[in-house]
């Protein structure tokens, strides 16, 4: 008898510890998806230029995330954002940003 309650409750904890960690994800897990993220709009007169730009805070944290840091002020070229940074080799490169989204665009290599 002793030996079939401790059975049962050993199987009992494994399942509930099973399905408490399952459960229990970081509520910050470094995921950002309004970088991959389209702006859709359904206004026929829409136009960019009416849209807010991001601050340059927002322009250095997707540089971290992308494992680059910036040395420079984001300078506005042609519709995008250009900063002057290090990349994870230590090599100086231009990354373009998106003005509006704050997204990744891609580097420049000098």
């Amino acid at each position: 008898m002793y030996n079939i309650k401790t059975i049962l409750t050993a199987a009992s904890l494994a399942v509930l510890a099973a399905a408490g960690s399952a459960s229990a994800a970081p509520w910050d897990n470094h995921r950002d998806d309004r970088d991959r993220r389209p702006v859709e709009r359904q206004d026929p007169y829409f136009n960019r230029a009416h849209q807010p730009i991001v601050v340059r805070e927002r322009v250095y944290d997707s540089l971290r995330l992308h494992h680059y840091r910036g040395v420079g002020d984001p300078a506005f070229v042609h519709g995008h954002y250009v900063v002057k940074s290090f990349n994870r080799f230590g090599r100086v490169v231009f990354v373009e940003v998106d003005p509006y989204s704050g997204a990744f665009l891609g580097e420049i290599r000098i």
